[in-house]
């Protein structure tokens, strides 16, 4: 099993932080990075992703990534999640998608693969009722969760949503 993990507009989290802490087969890209903006984080790398061709470009750069490479799950936090997503729906073949904190997907479709998302219920940012019950394949409402909560090494959630994605990664393997 191969994990390919894309960090949020901060690089995070650090990957000692990272909910896939303790697998094997782990890879680490950030979102900086897979633009072609290795030097920009948070507001400025925001605005480049979604404001200029930022997002496009690391879309482009996953699916290339992707092209021959079967049997990959990927776990994106925010929006290297979004990224991920898209790149799924780009034709990027991956064999599952765990997104946390990903409130850009509001806006996305279903996609043909299993999907597992969390999101903390104090996100202002995080989709409606609506779209959690009908777009992924599962979906995980933390509460007394911000946005950022899978940054924070003491959040309360983060053992229990690392077991979760452990589980979820051992089931989609299985099959």
């Amino acid at each position: 099993m191969r994990l390919l993990v894309v960090t949020d507009i901060h690089g995070a989290p650090d990957e000692n932080l990272c909910l896939s802490a303790g697998l094997s087969g782990v890879e680490r890209l950030s979102l900086a990075g897979l633009c072609d903006q290795p030097t920009l984080s948070g507001e400025a790398l925001h605005h480049h992703l979604f404001q200029e061709e930022g997002m496009a470009r690391a879309v482009r750069r996953l699916c290339d990534m992707m092209a021959d490479q079967p049997a990959l799950i990927s776990l994106g936090y925010s929006a290297g999640g979004t990224a991920l997503w898209k790149a799924v729906l780009a034709g990027a073949p991956l064999s599952g998608l765990i997104c946390v904190s990903s409130t850009r997907l509001r806006d996305e479709s279903a996609l043909p693969i299993p999907t597992q998302v969390y999101f903390g219920g104090d996100d202002p940012g995080r989709p409606s009722e609506a779209w959690l019950t009908t777009v992924p394949t599962t979906a995980t409402l933390l509460p007394s969760a911000a946005h950022a909560f899978y940054a924070d090494a003491d959040h309360q959630a983060r053992a229990q949503v690392a077991a979760d994605i452990a589980d979820t990664i051992a089931r989609w393997t299985a099959v």
